[in-house]
């Protein structure tokens, strides 16, 4: 069972490369916003509304603003990354590679 370190690794090597994948084409962001609308659309709880309002602002803002706040060091950030709308512009075979990087450090 990996450790919260590992998850914690993980999860932000994984969002460096998505940051990347923001950079390189900008309409990823919208595609980020409709994950985001299917997950209200399917009735997900209430208590997350803050952390979907936050990943909002932050995909109709700049991506080095968006690579500041997911990306950094803090608790804001690991929650933001745990809740994160991004999962699609990596693949499985990347995921895992990062996953597997993330478990051998």
């Amino acid at each position: 069972m990996p450790t919260q370190q590992q998850i914690e690794r993980f999860t932000l090597a994984f969002h460096k490369v998505a940051v990347q994948r923001l950079c390189e084409d900008p309409d990823h962001a919208q595609r980020a916003v409709q994950v985001l609308d299917r997950w209200e659309a399917n009735g997900v709880s209430s208590a997350g509304q803050r952390y979907r309002n936050a990943w909002r602002a932050l995909l109709a803002g700049e991506v080095a603003e968006l690579e500041r706040v997911v990306c950094s060091d803090t608790e804001q950030a690991a929650t933001l990354r745990s809740v994160s709308p991004l999962g699609f512009l990596l693949d499985e075979p990347q995921r895992l590679r990062i996953r597997s990087q993330a478990m051998a450090a």
